[in-house]
């Protein structure tokens, strides 16, 4: 089973970790580009609020994602069962994490019209995901590097 190249997934080199913290203002500079070329006002693209949040989420899980698959200093076992149980308990959050927005839709489309929340999309999950997965394989990093 080791031997399956379909399963066996690289890790990136610690450079990686440049490219990642790219992602996290591309969006915004990509926009900022957009409107100062002034593509925008010419009505050429339509910018609206949910391409923004999607275009925020996709880059940020690329982000993310990237930092998640990045070697550390010392890759050992204990860092490799640590990254799995990152996975686990990111799909764990997420469970809880989708289904406390779907929630507040649920509450939203009842009458009360003050509470909504950002519409559910394949880069919102990706990202809560990731986000998920990278903040507990921190926190686990975390917990084994205390005294």
């Amino acid at each position: 089973m080791k031997n399956e190249n379909i399963i066996k997934v690289p890790l990136f080199g610690t450079v990686w970790k440049k490219v990642a913290y790219l992602f996290f203002p591309l969006p915004i500079l990509l926009i900022a580009v957009l409107v100062t070329a002034d593509l925008v006002s010419k009505g050429e693209i339509k910018i609206q609020g949910e391409l923004v949040a999607d275009l925020c989420y996709a880059s940020w899980a690329i982000g993310l994602i990237i930092l998640i698959n990045t070697k550390e200093k010392e890759e050992d076992e204990m860092i490799n069962t640590i990254r799995l149980q990152s996975f686990q308990t990111g799909f764990y959050w997420l469970m809880w994490g989708l289904g406390a927005i779907i929630l507040i839709h649920l509450i939203g489309n009842f009458g009360v019209q003050m509470i909504s929340g950002p519409p559910i999309t394949a880069a919102l999950v990706m990202f809560l995901l990731s986000a998920y997965i990278y903040l507990a394989f921190r926190y686990q990093l975390w917990k084994v590097s205390k005294p």
